[in-house]
């Protein structure tokens, strides 16, 4: 991927640094872009890779617009994988970036947790040049609806200064609604903000445990 973007002025490489202060898990420090699965998307003619690549080409107009993406699909087809991977090239131009589990959301704002000394996490998700949320689903809401109203407030102001969020989800972006009770406000700003792209792939987990279990098979 690096040939596909050598002419962009300003790109650097990234450090440890720089992974830890996007708080991405250390699982993913490694993904990169060939990692990611040629598969089918619903309803669009090119795969989930060349959409990925697409998106990434065209930085300067997706920050223009604000334009953020809903990846959602079964598990293991490379949602989080595709996130971090968008949110590491936004950082090598320089923009800031945040990884956050979405189902830790509300307790980090209960806890007043703090990024740095100059901020909090959630002032920090509220206004990092990209937001990263993480699996997306039930385990954000509470009978309460202070979940809710929490990812209401986050995305609104967001939407309001053109700030990209990438959310990636198990839960069919049309159920959101009803199955995690949101607004229907809350969803017609996300319809002003994001793209939503159902991933049809395979689950890469497969192939993970696949590639444990050779750990312990005796070379021939």
């Amino acid at each position: 991927m690096i040939m596909m973007f050598e002419s962009v002025k300003n790109r650097r490489e990234l450090s440890s640094e720089d992974l830890r202060r996007m708080r991405i898990p250390d699982r993913y420090w490694r993904v990169s872009f060939d990692n990611i699965q040629d598969s089918q998307v619903r309803g669009i003619e090119e795969t989930f890779r060349a959409l990925i690549l697409r998106y990434m080409q065209k930085t300067d107009e997706v920050i223009k617009e604000g334009a953020g993406l809903i990846l959602w699909g079964d598990n293991g087809t490379g949602k989080t994988s595709a996130s971090v991977v968008i949110g590491k090239e936004f950082r090598r131009r320089s923009k800031t970036v945040l990884f956050m589990p979405a189902s830790e959301l509300k307790q980090k704002v209960v806890d007043h947790e703090r990024f740095d000394e100059d901020e909090t996490v959630w002032e920090r998700a509220k206004s990092v040049d990209i937001l990263v949320l993480d699996d997306f689903g039930k385990g954000v809401m509470d009978s309460t609806g202070f979940g809710a109203t929490l990812f209401d407030e986050l995305i609104r102001a967001r939407n309001s200064y053109k700030l990209i969020t990438i959310i990636t989800s198990n839960l069919p972006v049309s159920e959101w609604h009803d199955e995690l009770d949101l607004k229907k406000s809350t969803m017609r700003t996300l319809k002003e903000c994001t793209i939503p792209i159902e991933v049809l792939g395979r689950d890469l987990r497969n192939d993970n445990a696949e590639r444990l279990v050779n750990l312990l098979v005796a070379d021939v």
